[in-house]
């Protein structure tokens, strides 16, 4: 993540930071997959995520006027909490009663201009999938990146989401078992203070 929003901001016409950057959001939506699993307050989860989308959004917004976007896009936590609404609506509700649902969750994403907008939201469902079916879960989100990549390449935009693909293997070494474990504080705000940092030191070049 870190690298790709070093290379949006300063080196805009190499593509291999954006290219390292792919591997960043389908880990984070695994993230919200597990935690959604783990989590003995999935009402608390949400808000939270809700909140620190809330509080990103103040430095996400100039953050990408500096790297020469126009759209009004909405940063990353509004689509984890997207997601996160998805799979407990997906969990609650029936099969049939979800899927208009979710449907309307990934069309707003889309309307609301989310990043990765429901592309964002069907990872998130996806990472699930791979969780509780591991044989066929993993192969679709490995293959989902470059549907999504040759889909927009049909409708005549080139992309290089395929290249979110490879963070498909380092998923799979997941075991369950919890690793070194950083303070959860510094997981949620490390998202704002990279981008205020990287934002100051562009104004400062500048």
């Amino acid at each position: 993540m870190l690298a790709d929003h070093v290379g949006l901001l300063f080196f805009p016409h190499d593509l291999l930071w954006r290219i390292v950057g792919r591997l960043a959001f389908p880990l984070f939506a695994f993230l919200i997959a597990e935690g959604f699993e783990r989590t003995s307050n999935v009402r608390n989860y949400f808000f939270r995520l809700l909140g620190f989308a809330v509080i990103s959004q103040l430095v996400y917004s100039p953050f990408n006027h500096a790297a020469g976007d126009t759209l009004s896009t909405l940063n990353i936590f509004f689509t984890l909490a997207g997601g996160l609404l998805a799979l407990i609506l997906w969990n609650r509700l029936s099969f049939f009663s979800s899927i208009p649902a979710i449907i309307i969750i990934c069309v707003f994403a889309d309307f609301a201009s989310f990043d990765y907008g429901s592309y964002g939201i069907l990872t998130v469902l996806l990472s699930r999938l791979a969780l509780t079916y591991r044989a066929f879960g993993l192969p679709t989100l490995f293959i989902f990146p470059y549907a999504v990549t040759i889909f927009r390449f049909v409708l005549g935009t080139l992309s290089i989401q395929s290249f979110a693909s490879m963070s498909v293997p380092l998923i799979a070494t997941y075991n369950g078992e919890r690793g070194f474990a950083l303070p959860r504080k510094l997981l949620y705000w490390f998202y704002p203070l990279h981008l205020l940092i990287l934002l100051s030191i562009w104004y400062f070049m500048h």
